[in-house]
């Protein structure tokens, strides 16, 4: 929790400061910086030190230790002092109490000053719930509290912002609760005072202290000061800098001292007149930077929509009921909300006037008013955990709006959602750590560790590498490029290791003739006929690539350190090759960048086709099974038999896999758009042996983890996160799935157009042609490592291949449900997306988009380069900063 900073002068005085003392603690106070814990104990000892110790205070701190209006630094606390020097001024410490109450704005403590006889003279002490670094909007509230809701205090309380107070003799008050007021409250209560003693002349009044205190006018002529709990309404152009000042460019005040994670985030927009143009000040608990919605000239939510605020709000509903007397906030809270319903503001009166034992004339006449402003000054609607009572027993969202009836793009923070975040330093120590414990663990469990891209994953295994030069490891990467950069990596740390040769890094200098039949092979599953008849090719021709592969495969059986290779060739290694090694790791999520791309797939016609001419028992049994099963029911399952039949012949389809596997999927032409006729589709099987894994990855996931290779199997490790250097810019305004774009032609390059960014900085769906880089292949490239790219789209996958996967894992589902649109919680965010109902399917629909999209993100690694990524997606990222309401048609 933050501290409170005030100016304390370190000297008791038992009487009024008098003659030479005066200069002395002028000369030193604004030196004497002072920081109070917003507690109980530290409250009270600060009380005590004024109010019966006599310490002389400032509530502002100063900069340069010079204590004047010019170098004011900032405030929280607010002191006004009443000394009844005429009858107009008199008043009682209780009667100013009440008022305060009456006002909602309550003091911490009162203490009776140092010449104070009778209690006539004494000092009220308010605390602010965020630091005022602006000076005149702290002018302007301690105007606004003295000058015009307590008008006998002192004037020079108001008049000058650098005003010391001298101690006092007793202490008469202290509220042990520490209540706070706020910026919005003084406003709109002075305001309402206004209105009720000069009902004719009030907005005239409100022009004249706008220009004495430069706080601007909105269009209706009030005060442009507004409290908003939902981050979407705050000025997009906002500069985190909380450096005081007279520039309202430059301001954030923060934090807010009840941000416990109990109390909601609070921002309050303050318009500041500056010369002839009207800017923001914007006091805030957060970093949050999003664009400012425009109004409407219908209500979002129709009269309608009090049902579904009556089925899902408790709060509402005894308020309906009339169950009980509500507090000010509770319905404040309510009213916020119903202004934002047609009919919502009416039917809020008509609950009051049902129960005038609750509502008597004098308070309806007091709601009025509170109504009357709350829509002139177009409040937006209060956030749940900021008045009701109930808001940790109900599943809600920010407000009872969104949680009731969400409408368009919702796209909202969880309250009392965080992040912690470490250095860089500290995330490269801990991914370090975390792999090093993986790998003295003696068993053979599958070690998984989630770490940031960019958290120097590569760095720490080929570290353990180096450091333990006895021990023989297994690298495998997605990729044969990610498998010769980590190559050159060792090769600079002066690690022994080789990297097995590839056919497909060599197919430009192989022969078509002989490169179209190798692929044929494999096609057909047929992988142990590839080397023979590269052997047949080389005893007929000489082919130098060929016959350079042949050697370093023959010489990689024989050596006896490092090996560097791909997740492709890893899966095809058995187990006691496997276990002439001490370790295994696997770069990236081997599940969802080699298990799940590897599907096989056969039309049903083809299927019986071959069911016709084949004469093998098992084949055929198998076969039947399979169009069994498909007539009535789309997961399908068949007993696993091993294809030994490898021969000369060349068969269009991985038969041994089709063998291999147990689970498949129909896919039916009449419920998908583009497939041509009926087919099966299933997951090439792979078999992870009994030995151990360690996955490092920036996207793993523990419950796919777990569903595929086994509960009991699998250690899961979180490393801490650092924050990025550079910036991540999320636009959830249109879900740029395929379809999105390709209902607005022209979009991707109307983005492009926008931003000024070449191609080549774009990544984006393969089918777009944009960019060398697309969904689905951006692994190991740091082409755009440091540059500001545009990542467009939502990598959703047709529906089947998430029932496939899940039905592989073993999952239980209605195979029958189609995705839809829903409200979900994810990333710490709260939004409308399309997706499955089936908890786990859509644990897998998440999982690989967000797998996807991180992908992507990390091209640019912001975790180490002060650089700008703007993604293009309905689909939250962790350390997005939202931008709402974008115009997409905009050139």
């Amino acid at each position: 929790m933050e501290t409170i900073k005030l100016s304390l002068d370190r000297e008791m005085f038992w009487q009024k400061p008098a003659g030479k003392d005066v200069p002395k603690i002028n000369n030193r106070i604004a030196g004497c910086v002072h920081a109070v814990s917003p507690t109980e104990k530290g409250m009270r000892d600060l009380a005590e030190k004024i109010g019966i110790d006599g310490h002389t205070f400032c509530p502002a701190t100063f900069k340069d230790g010079i204590r004047n209006q010019a170098h004011f630094e900032q405030q929280q606390f607010i002191a006004l002092d009443f000394d009844s020097k005429t009858p107009d001024t008199t008043i009682t410490l209780e009667d100013a109490r009440a008022r305060a109450e009456r006002y909602g704005l309550r003091p911490v403590f009162a203490y009776d000053t140092l010449t104070s006889t009778n209690h006539n003279k004494f000092r009220m002490v308010f605390l602010n719930d965020t630091s005022i670094c602006h000076r005149k909007v702290a002018e302007a509230v301690q105007l606004a509290l003295g000058r015009y809701l307590f008008p006998e205090s002192d004037p020079l309380c108001y008049r000058d912002i650098s005003k010391m107070y001298f101690g006092g003799k007793e202490l008469r008050y202290f509220d042990r609760t520490i209540p706070t007021i706020d910026v919005e409250t003084v406003f709109r209560r002075m305001t309402q005072h206004l209105k009720e003693t000069d009902p004719k002349h009030y907005k005239e009044r409100l022009v004249t202290f706008s220009r004495k205190t430069d706080i601007a006018l909105n269009k209706h002529g009030f005060l442009d000061v507004m409290m908003l709990y939902d981050s979407t309404e705050l000025p997009g152009a906002v500069n985190n800098v909380q450096n005081g000042g007279n520039s309202p460019n430059s301001i954030i005040y923060s934090p807010n001292i009840k941000a416990n994670g109990e109390n909601p985030p609070k921002w309050y927009k303050i318009g500041v007149n500056e010369s002839t143009s009207k800017t923001s000040v914007v006091t805030s608990v957060t970093n949050t930077d999003v664009t400012v919605k425009e109004k409407k000239n219908h209500k979002k939510y129709r009269s309608q929509d009090l049902k579904k605020i009556h089925q899902k709000c408790q709060l509402f509903r005894e308020f309906e009921a009339g169950k009980r007397d509500m507090t000010h906030d509770e319905l404040f809270g309510l009213a916020t909300n119903l202004l934002q319903v047609e009919t919502g503001i009416k039917r809020f009166k008509e609950i009051q006037l049902k129960y005038p034992e609750f509502y008597d004339t004098e308070r309806m006449k007091e709601w009025e008013r509170h109504l009357s402003y709350i829509d002139q000054e177009e409040y937006k609607p209060q956030c749940c955990s900021g008045f009701c009572p109930y808001c940790e027993k109900c599943e809600h969202g920010t407000n009872i709006l969104s949680s009731s009836c969400p409408k368009g793009v919702l796209m909202e923070r969880i309250p009392g959602y965080s992040e912690e975040f470490c250095s860089i330093e500290e995330l490269q120590d801990d991914t370090y750590e975390t792999i090093s414990k993986a790998f003295y663990a003696r068993d053979d469990k599958v070690h998984v560790i989630r770490s940031q891209t960019g958290a120097g994953k590569s760095y720490s295994y080929l570290r353990l590498m180096s450091e333990n030069p006895e021990m023989r490891f297994i690298i495998a990467t997605p990729t044969n490029l990610l498998k010769d950069e980590t190559e050159d990596k060792a090769i600079r740390m002066n690690i022994d290791a080789k990297k097995t040769p590839s056919l497909e890094q060599i197919k430009g200098d192989i022969p078509p003739k002989v490169w179209k039949h190798i692929q044929k092979l494999y096609k057909g599953g047929q992988h142990g006929m590839v080397h023979i008849y590269i052997q047949q090719v080389l005893e007929k021709e000489k082919v130098p690539c060929l016959e350079k592969y042949m050697k370093e495969r023959e010489a990689l059986k024989d050596y006896k350190g490092n090996v560097i290779t791909t997740h492709r060739y890893l899966l095809t290694m058995d187990e006691n090759r496997l276990k002439e090694f001490d370790t295994i790791i696997i770069d990236e999520d081997i599940i969802f960048k080699s298990v799940i791309p590897n599907q096989g797939e056969i039309t049903v016609s083809e299927l019986k086709k071959m069911m016709d001419k084949s004469a093998d028992s098992c084949l055929l049994k198998k076969i039947k099974e399979i169009l069994k099963q498909a007539k009535e029911q789309s997961c399908v399952k068949a007993d696993r038999f091993e294809w030994d039949k490898e021969d000369d012949e060349i068969i269009p389809f991985d038969l041994p896999s089709f063998c291999l596997a147990e689970k498949f999927y129909i896919r039916r032409k009449s419920k998908e758009k583009n497939l041509k006729e009926d087919s099966v589709s299933f997951l090439k099987p792979v078999f992870f042996k009994d030995v151990k894994y360690i996955m490092v990855s920036a996207t793993a996931n523990e419950a796919i983890c777990r569903l595929y290779f086994g509960e009991n199997r699998v250690k899961f490790y979180e490393c801490k996160k650092a924050k990025y250097m550079g910036r991540l810019n999320q636009y959830p305004g249109k879900s740029m799935s395929r379809s999105s774009i390709a209902s607005s032609p022209g979009i991707i390059r109307r983005l492009i157009n926008r931003f000024g960014f070449s191609e080549e900085r774009v990544i984006t769906f393969m089918k777009e042609n944009i960019g060398n880089l697309h969904f689905g292949n951006t692994e190991g490239s740091n082409t755009l490592e440091g540059k500001n790219i545009l990542v467009i789209g939502t990598p959703y996958h047709a529906d089947f291949l998430y029932k496939l996967a899940a039905f592989t894992m073993g999952i239980d589902f209605d195979e029958d449900e189609e995705m839809e649109m829903q409200v979900i919680e994810y990333n710490g965010y709260r939004f409308r997306f399309k997706t499955f109902k089936n908890a786990d399917l859509r644990a897998i629909h998440l999982w690989m988009i967000e797998s996807e999209l991180e992908q992507a993100v990390g091209r640019a690694r912001l975790l180490r380069n002060s650089c700008e990524v703007h993604l293009f997606s309905s689909f939250p990222i962790s350390q997005s900063h939202m931008v709402v309401d974008f115009d997409y048609n905009k050139e």
